[in-house]
Formats: C-alpha cells, structure tokens, sequence
C-alpha cells in the first residue's frame, strides 16, 4: 500500500515536470530595475546565497516574482528549441535564457534543456511499465537529481545578473525543478525498497 502510495505521488511529480517545462520559465519585467536594483544591494550586504535558497526553497523575492505576471515569458520549450533555429526571437530567448542560467561567456546552445522532458519521461517509464530494474529506477532518480542540482546551481549563481538584466523566473520554472525533485526522491525510494506495481 505505501509503495502503490509513492507509485501514484510519482506519477503526480512526472505531470508537474512535464507540464511546467510547457509554462512561461522566464520573463523580461522592465519595469522592475529599481526594486532589483535595491535587491541586488540588500543581497551583497547579507553575503548572498546560502544552501538552502540555492538549491531546496525559493527566495521570498523570487516567490513574488512568479505572481508578477505568470502567463508571460518563454517557456523551457521554447527556449531549448529556439536556440537552433536561428531567428531573431530565438536568439533573444537564447540570450535571456543564457543570463539567467548563468552562461554569460560561451552562450551555449540550451538544447540540453530537453533532458527535462527524457528524464521525467524516464521516470514515468519506470513508474508504469511491469518488472523495472531497481537500477534503472536509482539511475533515473540520480539523472533527475543531477539535472536538478546543476539548474538551481546555476539560476542561483546568476541570480545578481539575472536582477540586473531585469530577468524574473515565471511559474514554470518552478512547477518543473520540484517536480523533478520529487520524481527523484519517489524513483530512488522505490527502487532502493523494490517497485511496488499498482
């Protein structure tokens, strides 16, 4: 029963990675350069970041960022696909996209922003499909965990540059890393316990 439990709370963190990464990520809020302004100083004089609001809960700044206007911005979507096709709006998603996850010298290419999609789709896989090695449930929590990790790694690196360029995280983002945290957590539990079907 617990582990039909954690099957069920799975596939709810699955939908959330998924549908997130079709909702607005990121978003260019001009009209917020002073109170960012103000934000970055407040940030130095306390030393900036520490564990926590790096890399498990939301800054009380970035949590009114995402009710500012959520329906706006660009999406993982489009910024993962917009990055190979060259267009003007694509090369302005790209470089929104590269500031705020912190690739402010070599701009790359964010196709690897796909991995979102594989992973928690991997996660699904090992969620729904009969006799699912234990191992490949532990290696799917710990690419999600990876992937995970490095996305708030480098949101909360750029996190300055991000308020300067007057760049705010719109609901997406959000929805998408905790749901793959959450995956994460439920693939590694049931594959360390064994896989309880349905």
């Amino acid at each position: 029963m617990h582990g039909d439990f954690l099957h069920r709370f799975g596939k709810v963190f699955v939908a959330a990675a998924l549908a997130g990464f079709f909702l607005p990520w990121v978003r260019v809020s001009p009209d917020s350069l002073k109170g960012n302004t103000m934000e970055v100083v407040r940030n130095l004089a306390k030393g900036g970041q520490n564990l926590g609001s790096t890399f498990l809960w939301m800054r009380g700044e970035e949590w009114q960022e995402v009710w500012g206007d959520p329906v706006d911005g660009f999406s993982g979507f489009q910024l993962a696909f917009g990055a190979k096709s060259g267009t003007p709006r694509a090369k302005a998603q790209q470089e929104l996209a590269s500031v705020a996850l912190d690739g402010r010298e070599k701009r790359p290419l964010l196709i690897w922003l796909l991995l979102v999609p594989m992973l928690s789709l991997l996660g699904w896989a090992g969620l729904t499909l009969p006799q699912v090695p234990r191992a490949f449930l532990v290696l799917t929590a710990a690419g999600l965990g990876a992937l995970y990790g490095i996305l708030r790694w480098r949101i909360a690196e750029a996190y300055t540059d991000r308020l300067l360029a007057q760049l705010e995280l719109g609901p997406g983002w959000w929805i998408t890393v905790y749901g793959m945290l959450g995956l994460a957590v439920v693939c590694f539990v049931l594959g360390i316990r064994g896989r309880v079907r349905d």
